[in-house]
């Protein structure tokens, strides 16, 4: 089992999604699998940790005060001061050294969008676009099976130049955009799905949409569209973006944890 795939079995466990069988099963794996074991208490510490921002706060508006104090002080008392200030500055250096090395740790690179994005994309997906009617969307979806996403994407362009209303082809065309990393395009498409309003690949746009901003670096507008479909029980894709949107807000808390801890060593 790789890294990514022990990240979310953890999180599944710690969350709770596990049935009565899967939390056996991963327990059994904890007590003999040292990757996972390490994992998993990295895991429990960070979330220790996170719990500590409040407290971070209050000591950086406590450190706030005193410096303003300081610099009312006699001189003397500066320059003493000022020797504890390196110290304690080399202090949190040393100790944002270490919890860093230890978020790293627990999960390299953080939930960063490109882990996002390949943790939930899964490539190639089709909903069953016919093949019969047009020649052009034979041969498109040809180069589509065959994953040659750019030939496929340059007939789709063709069939929508005479059928610009084809929202199956518009589809197919979004997913060939994300595989080549047009996102603007995959947007473009999937945005256009959305607001015809009337057919069968809303959901899936809906998702592919939120995963192309994700691809894109966007996080923020994803993040709105994945909560637009964590509404939605009934939505398809509703498990799948209540998971990333977990994600997204711990990763969220890491940074501003990080944020802190530099902000920290701001007045040395």
């Amino acid at each position: 089992m790789n890294k990514v795939r022990y990240t979310e079995w953890i999180d599944s466990y710690v969350e709770g999604e596990l049935d009565e069988t899967g939390r056996r099963n991963f327990e059994a794996e904890l007590s003999i699998n040292r990757d996972l074991a390490v994992e998993y208490h990295l895991e429990k510490d960070l979330e220790r940790v996170l719990e500590q921002e409040d407290l971070l706060d209050f000591k950086s508006k406590c450190m706030l005060a005193q410096q303003e104090i300081n610099l009312s002080s006699r001189k003397f008392v500066k320059v003493v001061q000022l020797t504890r200030k390196y110290w304690y500055a080399a202090a949190s250096i040393l100790l944002i050294a270490m919890i860093t090395g230890g978020l790293f740790l627990l999960n390299p690179g953080g939930y960063s969008a490109e882990k996002l994005f390949k943790m939930y994309y899964k490539s190639g997906e089709t909903i069953g676009a016919t093949r019969s009617g047009n020649v052009n969307m034979v041969e498109a979806l040809r180069y589509f099976g065959k994953n040659d996403f750019k030939g496929a994407d340059a007939l789709f362009d063709e069939i929508l130049t005479n059928d610009p209303n084809n929202i199956a082809v518009i589809y197919y065309s979004g997913i060939s955009n994300i595989e080549i990393k047009n996102y603007p395009k995959a947007i473009r498409m999937f945005e256009s799905i959305i607001t015809d309003g009337d057919n069968l690949y809303i959901e899936n746009a809906q998702w592919y949409l939120g995963l192309s901003h994700l691809a894109a670096g966007e996080v923020k507008r994803a993040d709105e569209i994945f909560q637009v479909i964590a509404s939605a029980p009934d939505h398809y894709y509703f498990n799948d973006a209540k998971s990333i949107l977990e994600k997204i807000s711990k990763s969220e808390k890491s940074k501003k944890f990080l944020n802190n801890l530099f902000f920290l060593i701001l007045p040395f």
